[in-house]
């Protein structure tokens, strides 16, 4: 069974870090901390940024923290906050971002993520469930795999927003099982529940969606999970690993926190070092079980290191699903079309 244990289940995203001193001023402290989330107020990014902001007060890493509202999308946003300057002890500045950064936006001629600012700290994750509906014909999930194989124009999957992570998830599976991804049919719904409500009502006819905000209607009935995205089983969802059904696959949304691009050395590392003193306090850690967010801190160079290699495979998706502007184009995720 997976080690991580879905404890309440808010539609949440995610956030982690590694180890240092709780006890006000030093190593990763900022006198004044503003976090940047470009999403809708109560959604799960929203959420994120106003728990680490409690926590970043409560255990006193920062004198004060505010979230703001990007006042833009995608890599507007990220453009904007990227021109940020000023000594991050004394008053710091940092961008959440996710899948939506690199899948969304409609900015061709925009800089990647790695040119428009200075990554700081892969965060946290939530793992995906497909689930059907419990009448449903579709019982396993090779019975699913059947019926996208036999006409994938005929299976309509549901999740969020198209070019969101659902839909790059569903793309993905799509390859690994080599379907030709430009025929799979996605329907995308601003929220989870509209999702849910879709697919009971037979308009779609499989659902892609967090794991841990769909854990009660499965544990209730309402949905029946055919495969997760983890590596290993989740507590609580009695389904197998797309590993375990020879899909080379494990995929999660995740979330991480970016600095402003002209960072100097000792900022990155103080941000970085501000990263690592959240990650190790229990406060964060409890939050994550509370929200089924699974904690899977990558910081520095390693996390740029793994972004370069995520935006590819993410770039690649988007471009086969048919929703990239200009093919090969250097956008990162910033060229989803809008309808």
């Amino acid at each position: 069974m997976h080690r991580r244990r879905f404890l309440a289940l808010a539609l949440g995203v995610m956030v982690a870090g590694g180890c240092g001193d709780m006890g006000g001023p030093g190593a990763g402290w900022a006198r004044r901390l503003t976090i940047v989330a470009p999403v809708v107020r109560g959604r799960r990014w929203d959420q994120a940024a106003h728990a680490l902001a409690a926590i970043l007060t409560g255990e006193r890493m920062a004198g004060a923290v505010e979230v703001s509202g990007a006042g833009a999308q995608g890599m507007a946003a990220l453009t904007a906050f990227a021109a940020v300057g000023g000594p991050f002890a004394r008053e710091g500045r940092v961008f959440l971002a996710g899948v939506p950064m690199l899948a969304g936006g409609e900015t061709a001629d925009a800089d990647s993520v790695l040119a428009a600012s200075t990554p700081l700290a892969r965060l946290a994750g939530d793992w995906s469930v497909l689930a059907v509906s419990p009448n449903s014909l579709l019982r396993t999930f090779e019975d699913f795999v059947a019926a996208l194989r036999r006409d994938p124009a005929r299976l309509v999957v549901g999740g969020g927003a198209e070019g969101g992570s659902d839909h790059v998830l569903y793309g993905m599976i799509g390859k690994c099982l080599g379907v030709d991804v430009r025929l799979m049919e996605y329907a995308g719904y601003p929220t989870e529940s509209e999702a849910v409500e879709a697919l009971h009502e037979g308009r779609v006819a499989a659902l892609l969606g967090s794991a841990g905000s769909l854990l009660p209607k499965i544990a209730t009935g309402r949905l029946m999970p055919l495969a997760v995205s983890s590596g290993e089983r989740i507590d609580g969802i009695d389904a197998p690993t797309l590993m375990e059904r020879e899909v080379r696959l494990e995929y999660a949304d995740w979330c991480g926190v970016l600095g402003p691009r002209a960072m100097s050395p000792g900022d990155r590392d103080g941000a970085v070092a501000l990263c690592d003193r959240i990650d190790a306090s229990p406060r964060w850690q409890a939050v994550c079980a509370a929200n089924g967010w699974h904690r899977a801190y990558l910081s520095g160079d390693d996390f740029r290191r793994w972004l370069v290699t995520e935006t590819r495979r993410t770039r690649a998706v988007l471009n086969e699903l048919g929703l990239l502007s200009i093919p090969d184009t250097n956008c990162w995720g910033g060229c989803v079309r809008r309808h």
